[in-house]
């Protein structure tokens, strides 16, 4: 059984991305995504883990399949390692993914 740790690295807010504030067309502002740094997550056999972003797992998943298949970024990162952002543009969240050893 294959386990990938999902770190929460940074979660930026619309103002550090823009600025200035960002607002949808209702006029509610936007604000920073609800996942917290340094907050965990387990992905175990490329299965999105439970209460994780629907978006943040649909931009990292291609990057945690390859990792769980002994995918390698020679010079980049750490064997087992590397970082994914999250696609959303107004409020990218950076992770950090880790293969877990097998028990």
């Amino acid at each position: 059984m294959s386990k990938i740790k999902i770190t929460v690295v940074k979660n930026f807010s619309p103002e550090e991305v823009f600025s200035e504030k960002f607002y949808k067309p209702s006029g509610k502002e936007i604000t920073k995504c609800w996942l917290k740094e340094g907050e965990t997550f387990i992905s175990e056999n490329g299965n999105m883990p439970e209460d994780f972003c629907h978006h943040a797992w649909f931009g990292m998943y291609p990057k945690v399949t390859f990792i769980r298949y002994g995918g390698k970024f020679e010079d980049w990162t750490e064997e087992g390692t590397d970082y994914v952002a999250c696609p959303d543009g107004i409020r990218p969240v950076v992770f950090k993914l880790e293969k877990l050893p097998e028990k």
